[in-house]
């Protein structure tokens, strides 16, 4: 299903133009305010949100009605944030506050479980519930954090959030072992993220310009496979910009703006 492909570079980045940066920012707060401003505050955000999970509705009820009863039982997998679950008030507080991500900031928040759900979201995992679809939560979140995201799932109104469906990073930020593992029993028949990694092993860890080929390669995929949710506050297509290094604040300002093509 999958092609293999020979990714190349996008034409418009191959002119060999490099852009001299004359920004001052060189945080990701620079980078952050109007991103979540967008998610907080605009209409075109909860559309988005709405449309995705008409979309995701409209297809597992085909892929339902299309089910034979001898197949293995179908399931739907998802990321939880900023595909089920929305962290911008996280966000805003270090903009806010004047501070950068920390893992400590991050646990003080999903300690809480205060996190509201995605406009759409619990409406259709209920429908899925209803239908016997087996929904999965797959996310990066660490084991220490799962009572905390159970809860807060729950709370959300989320069916399924238990220790069995609710699946968090083990040794690997690669979520490929762990939808392995559940294509052992299940058929999945849908997978909903935000990030690209949260559909395939094809995306992980690639360049930008290879990520943009892969889903050009696999157009037919979305919206039928695979259902992505719009986040423009942070994910892995900006630090694919630099191929994933290490690099400091000021390093990825400068890839930032040679990133850019104009006419």
């Amino acid at each position: 299903m999958m092609a293999q492909l020979v990714a190349k570079k996008d034409p418009s980045a191959t002119v060999g133009i490099t852009h001299n940066s004359s920004s001052r920012s060189i945080t990701s707060l620079d980078y952050s305010l109007n991103a979540v401003l967008w998610q907080q505050r605009s209409g075109e955000y909860r559309a988005l949100c709405y449309q995705a999970f008409a979309i995701a509705k409209m297809k597992l009820t085909e892929k339902i009605a299309l089910h034979r009863k001898d197949e293995m039982p179908l399931a739907i997998v998802t990321d939880i944030d900023e595909t089920v679950l929305d962290n911008s008030p996280q966000q805003a507080s270090d903009i806010l506050h004047h501070r950068t991500y920390t893992e400590a900031n991050w646990k003080d928040w999903t300690s809480r479980a205060e996190a509201a759900a995605l406009p759409g979201a619990v409406a259709f995992f209920q429908y899925a519930d209803k239908m016997g679809i087996q929904c999965f939560y797959i996310s990066n979140r660490r084991p220490e954090e799962r009572t905390s995201t159970i809860k807060n799932l729950l709370a959300a109104g989320f069916p399924q959030a238990d220790s069995v469906h609710v699946l968090l990073k083990d040794t690997s930020s690669d979520k490929e072992s762990r939808r392995l593992q559940i294509k052992q029993h299940f058929n999945i028949g849908l997978l909903l993220g935000d990030n690209l990694n949260d559909f395939d092993k094809m995306f992980y860890q690639q360049p930008s310009y290879t990520r943009c080929n892969l889903v050009r390669d696999n157009n037919d995929l979305f919206g039928d496979v695979f259902i992505i949710l719009p986040n423009a506050m942070y994910g892995d297509w900006e630090s694919a910009i630099w191929n994933g290094k290490k690099i400091s604040s000021q390093e990825s300002d400068k890839a930032k703006h040679e990133a850019l093509y104009e006419y």
